[in-house]
């Protein structure tokens, strides 16, 4: 990826470039010797937090900050972010061009080196014995919330829960109907609940063949974070 990361760089007016996790992890880097992986690393954690913090992970494609000796653009798609380090003077019209090819062939970089992802949405609806955790015709998951704890009270607000867009496939896949509302049902206490459903096109991997609930809903229906919950369509 570094190789892209440089071609990236060849762009007039870019000083560096790094591809990072929506967890904030540095995945490969282009920049100068005089910046290192940590300071990368901890702009991107904070650049991170506050896009959940402002809630504007869902549409953010392109953040650009400006300060008096440079900018700094952050390029965000499902897979991972993209952050630029830039001169004042940096064309942006060019540099679209340069990443709109780019991001395409990270993403296939980033497809092609993660089985285990893969493998999560394959197995999704199967129990932790290896058994398919459907075989009544109810789909199973794991329960999830997100990391960031602002975020996920103002989520929670909300009264919604959360998939990834490939879960979503999956759960439109496994009902064959597309749908808006899930039924969350905790068997073991006899608890459920029908929510409304956000897709989040910019979730992490981790987050795939999960549900993504706030507390208040982890407290309604008595599921702490791994409870495997059955998943019906509302």
């Amino acid at each position: 990826m570094k190789d892209i990361l440089q071609h990236i760089n060849s762009v007039d007016g870019v000083i560096g470039s790094a591809l990072c996790s929506h967890k904030g992890e540095v995945l490969a880097h282009a920049f100068p010797p005089l910046i290192d992986e940590a300071s990368i690393k901890e702009v991107a954690s904070l650049t991170v937090e506050c896009s959940h913090g402002l809630q504007i992970s869902q549409t953010l494609t392109l953040l650009d900050l400006r300060y008096s000796n440079g900018r700094i653009l952050v390029k965000a798609f499902p897979e991972a972010m993209l952050f630029l380090l830039c001169a004042n003077s940096i064309n942006l019209q060019i540099l679209s061009i340069t990443l709109n090819l780019a991001v395409k062939k990270l993403k296939e970089k980033l497809i092609s080196e993660a089985p285990v992802a893969h493998e999560t949405l394959q197995t999704a609806g199967q129990s932790d014995a290896g058994e398919p955790a459907a075989g009544d015709g109810t789909l199973r998951m794991n329960i999830s919330h997100l990391a960031n704890k602002q975020a996920s009270a103002s989520f929670d607000s909300l009264g919604m829960v959360a998939v990834s867009q490939p879960t979503a496939r999956y759960i439109t896949d496994f009902y064959k109907t597309p749908f808006k509302k899930l039924i969350l049902t905790n068997v073991v206490a006899g608890t459920s609940g029908t929510f409304p459903v956000m897709v989040m096109k910019d979730m992490d991997m981790q987050y795939n063949g999960t549900v993504v609930v706030g507390p208040g809903i982890e407290k309604k229906l008595k599921v702490s974070e791994g409870d495997k919950v059955e998943v019906k369509i509302g």
